[in-house]
């Protein structure tokens, strides 16, 4: 494959690995250590970085994995995301990579559970649905830390959070969270397809929920 400078063959990449890097991302989450219920961000998605990068598939696929990558010159109007995970091709152009956000979701604090399903979705979906994040491709991920290991909860908690604000997302006709089309083998993984620009096709925001045990 010829990348020259025509960026149809990059998205071409880019759509073509994302089975393997939702592939990549469930095995290197099987290797995680157990997360408390009030495990915090940040440490947790270092330690995932950490675990991508070890991960004997990743050397196979042709992206970096970087942590907290900033997209210099980000969609008018918006401002620089700090992308919690990035996967970039090796190709000379930052606009091009697959971004996984990273949300904490059914945390304990203080004895009580909050679910956060709708912070996922205002902190976390509406970033690619206003380009602060993949202005340029058709993929995209969220990955939910379930800490209290409830997927199913924490999927219910975040439906109900997208159906309460399909105008904002601009969810795509009648659909809303289903079974991902890209892994449709793989357990605890959906899709969400958003309209960004009525002129390109769906842009497709894959969702893993993960246990935190």
């Amino acid at each position: 494959m010829s990348f020259g400078g025509d960026p149809t063959a990059w998205l071409d990449l880019i759509d073509s690995q994302v089975p393997d890097i939702l592939r990549l991302i469930l095995s290197a989450w099987d290797e995680m250590p157990p997360l408390s219920p009030d495990a915090l961000e940040d440490p947790t998605t270092e330690a995932l970085c950490r675990a991508l990068r070890k991960n004997r598939t990743s050397a196979s696929l042709p992206f970096r994995i970087d942590i907290q990558m900033v997209e210099l010159d980000p969609a008018v109007g918006q401002d620089q995301g700090r992308m919690d995970i990035a996967f970039s091709p090796m190709v000379p152009h930052e606009a091009f990579y697959f971004c996984l956000e990273c949300k904490r979701l059914n945390v304990t604090l203080m004895g009580r559970r909050r679910t956060l399903g709708t912070e996922y979705v205002t902190q976390g979906m509406s970033r690619f649905v206003n380009r602060q994040y993949g202005d340029q491709v058709r993929h995209g991920g969220m990955l939910g830390y379930v800490l209290d290991s409830r997927v199913d909860l924490a999927i219910t908690s975040v439906q109900t959070a997208i159906r309460g604000r399909r105008q904002d997302l601009k969810i795509a006709e009648e659909g809303g969270l289903r079974q991902s089309s890209v892994l449709p083998e793989a357990e605890n993984v959906f899709e969400t397809a958003h309209v960004r620009d009525e002129a390109v096709p769906h842009f497709l925001l894959q969702h893993i929920f993960a246990a935190a045990t």
